[in-house]
């Protein structure tokens, strides 16, 4: 009895040894073409939404005389950028161009530089807040 439950644990390791665990979608499988088209027209939409967003941070950092100045130019630069990106994405949206993917061209570092980096989507410009205050007082 003993003999044949090893010999039935045995053969059933030696079954279940060739199965494989496999994800259901690839990692990639995030960025196809309409993400990369949903993209691209909202980076020539919404480009623009970089000049008051820029002058805020460098207000913030600066001060008023920086972002009349700086936080122009660094709109200016910025809403460049994404208007360009938006039309080459725009152009070559149903292939596959970032090595072999739809993932955007350019590299997000938002997790390292929030200032320098930049998002898929051209950010938000309105009266939400981005803090998460809770309702209740503590006292």
């Amino acid at each position: 009895m003993k003999n044949r439950i090893i010999l039935l644990l045995a053969g059933a390791l030696l079954v279940s040894t060739p199965v494989f665990a496999d994800i259901q979608a690839s990692p990639a499988s995030k960025w196809d073409w309409s993400r990369k088209l949903s993209r691209s027209l909202a980076n020539v939409a919404y480009g623009w939404s970089e000049y008051p967003i820029q002058w805020q941070k460098v207000n913030e950092e600066d001060g008023n005389s920086a972002a009349f100045t700086s936080g122009i130019v660094q709109g200016t630069h910025r809403t460049v950028v994404r208007l360009g990106y938006g039309l080459y994405e725009f152009t070559t949206f149903p292939f596959p161009t970032y090595k072999g993917g739809y993932r955007p061209p350019y590299r997000t570092k938002e997790r390292f530089n929030t200032w320098k980096g930049y998002q898929e989507f051209p950010p938000q410009v309105g009266f939400t807040s981005q803090a998460g205050y809770s309702r209740n007082q503590s006292w």
